[in-house]
């Protein structure tokens, strides 16, 4: 199995993974590597996503116009009609 080495760690990063390897009971180097292979395994959103947009826009809001007119004319009741029976003329012809 290949081998990692870091060089130069911080040493506020450092003190982070210690931290995090003793709330997991964990060596420092088996917490770091739990961290990259999470860090690897995220997921990506896919390209044909727009992304989401930096600020919120809101337009304004538009209040329909009080003018409208309302229909005229009279009520009528609606009625029940029952559905009309096939003619000959809706069917092709048939032998």
């Amino acid at each position: 199995m290949p081998t990692l080495v870091l060089n130069d760690v911080p040493v506020p990063l450092f003190d982070q993974i210690h931290r995090l390897a003793q709330a997991r009971q964990r060596t420092p180097a088996d917490t770091v590597l739990q961290v990259l292979e999470t860090a690897f395994r995220t997921v990506t959103p896919a390209l044909s996503e727009p992304p989401p947009p930096s600020e919120i826009f809101l337009s304004p809001e538009i209040s329909a116009p009080f003018d409208i007119p309302w229909p005229q004319g009279e009520l009528v009741p609606a009625i029940m009609v029952s559905p009309p029976l096939p003619t000959a003329h809706d069917f092709p012809d048939q032998d």
